[in-house]
């Protein structure tokens, strides 16, 4: 069952941010989030993003979709992309859950 590396998440969002000459206020304003998000997340006093976050970060940095997550995916469906960027924060946590029990019941019955 994968997780969430958050530590992977934030020196990859800090170094693309480094590497683009972002400060933390600017960029959260490029990506329509909150002023202080990427501050929050930069002092660890977020370290769960919500996917659409991930999402707006990656978007505003023209990154690649899975980059800020150490994820080399090449091609997802742009249909369920969208839907899951439309989720709210609890429909996210009901959908991850659910992902992870069928993930480990399918570990379990190998």
């Amino acid at each position: 069952m994968a997780s969430f590396d958050f530590k992977l998440f934030r020196e990859n969002l800090l170094s693309h941010m480094k590497a683009k000459g972002l400060k933390p206020a600017q960029l959260s304003k490029m990506a329509g989030l909150n002023p202080r998000a990427v501050k929050d997340i930069e002092e660890e006093r977020i370290k769960n993003p919500r996917i659409q976050t991930v999402l707006a970060l990656e978007a505003a940095m023209e990154l690649p979709f899975g980059k800020l997550l150490g994820k080399s995916i090449d091609e997802i469906d742009s249909e369920l992309l969208s839907l899951l960027g439309e989720l709210d924060e609890a429909t996210q946590k009901q959908l991850l859950m659910t992902l992870q029990s069928l993930s480990s019941n399918r570990t379990h019955s190998l």
